[in-house]
């Protein structure tokens, strides 16, 4: 008997795909947010989007540390 991985492997790199936009999209908005510059914006998005789960991390560290702007 013969079991097929295909689905499930589809199925965790689609969560992965999916983990790591929402990763990428919440950081960029959350710096938005707080008033940031569109530059780091993109730079914290990406950041986070390409460094899956460290890029979050970082950003959530990091958040604390910066000053507020506006």
């Amino acid at each position: 008997m013969s079991t097929d991985y295909t689905y499930l492997a589809l199925f965790i790199n689609y969560a992965i795909l999916l983990f790591m936009l929402g990763s990428g999209i919440w950081v960029a908005w959350d710096t938005y947010r707080s008033g940031r510059p569109v530059s780091e914006v993109l730079a914290w998005g990406l950041f986070a989007l390409v460094f899956v789960g460290l890029g979050l991390i970082v950003y959530l560290f990091w958040r604390k540390k910066m000053p507020p702007t506006g």
